[in-house]
């Protein structure tokens, strides 16, 4: 048997060679552009994109040398940028129908490739059209909250999310997208982070912190504070039904009690459906709906606290720059 040389044992262990494919949704057959990513190439105008993109107008103004790479005729642009996020941008840019703005529905994996690029490229309508689709999960208001998203979030969109409005420095999503985090993910995906897309994905350690500390604060005092209104005062001022409101009021807190061994979150702990299960006078219900949004609205007032953050109005003014058409 013959001995195996190292140039064997280095091609037998190389990875396989990557050949960039066609993008037929963007390969434009009179195109005159070709830009190519690593597994990927787009065919597409050469006019447009500068007329589109102020960075990609500058860069195509510099003179190519004569034996510069071409493909099918036209020059070719090698971009360092994600596939999937540029396959997502180009689509959007060429075809703004293809990524409506909200309500309409998109992806997490759309906003994020087309917030991405548009910021990077300086494609102003489509980074804030990006953005009111990202905005639409992640509420600055607590009338809004639980939010209507025009995107589907599963429980990893909210690491996900922190990630992104990291990236792009949109501060005014991350109250709910931590609280986001502590209500979906373990203490071990908090602090070992999650494979998502075959690559593992985790928080920078500040926010690891932030996140493991109000995982327990939310659930316990945050908790409690929001259900208060079911146990104190002992008696309302004015009741019309002592014995039969104080009975039914603690009945309901032994209810709500156990919803929090189910980890549901404080926001929605008590929500507008439960009001029927209580049996009380309309004075006692009165005093208790008023306690309750008191506790609700402390509870969001303190969320940006919660996670290190600028106050909730410091919040919307950042957002409405961001959005400001």
């Amino acid at each position: 048997m013959s001995a195996s040389t190292d140039s064997d044992d280095t091609a037998s262990h190389s990875s396989p060679i990557l050949v960039p494919h066609r993008i037929d949704d963007l390969w434009f057959e009179d195109g005159n552009l070709v830009l190519a990513t690593q597994i990927s190439l787009f065919r597409v105008y050469r006019g447009l994109l500068a007329k589109e993109s102020p960075v990609f107008r500058d860069m195509l103004r510099i003179p190519q040398p004569t034996d510069a790479e071409t493909l099918d005729n036209c020059p070719v642009v090698h971009l360092p940028d994600d596939d999937e996020d540029v396959e997502f941008f180009l689509k959007a840019l060429f075809d703004y129908k293809s990524f409506p703005p909200p309500p309409c529905p998109t992806t997490f994996e759309a906003l994020r490739g087309v917030a991405r690029l548009s910021k990077k490229y300086e494609v102003d309508l489509l980074y804030k059209r990006a953005l009111a689709h990202f905005a639409t999960a992640f509420p600055t208001t607590v009338t809004d909250y639980p939010p209507s998203s025009s995107w589907t979030v599963g429980p990893h969109h909210h690491l996900l999310s922190v990630l992104l409005a990291r990236e792009l420095t949109v501060e005014w999503v991350l109250p709910i997208a931590f609280y986001g985090v502590c209500r979906e993910l373990s203490v071990d995906s908090i602090l070992n982070g999650l494979h998502v897309e075959n690559t593992r994905m985790e928080l920078c350690p500040q926010d690891k912190l932030v996140s493991l500390e109000q995982y327990g604060a939310l659930r316990g005092n945050a908790s409690s504070a929001i259900l208060e209104f079911l146990w104190r005062p002992d008696s309302v001022k004015g009741c019309l039904s002592s014995a039969q409101c104080k009975a039914s009021r603690v009945n309901c807190r032994r209810t709500a009690e156990n919803l929090r061994t189910k980890d549901i979150m404080p926001l929605t702990l008590w929500t507008d459906g439960d009001w029927s299960e209580l049996t009380v006078c309309e004075r006692c219900l009165k005093a208790m709906k008023t306690a309750h949004k008191l506790a609700l609205d402390r509870l969001w007032d303190s969320l940006p606290e919660r996670f290190g953050l600028a106050r909730w109005d410091t919040m919307e003014e950042m957002k409405r720059q961001a959005l400001d058409n």
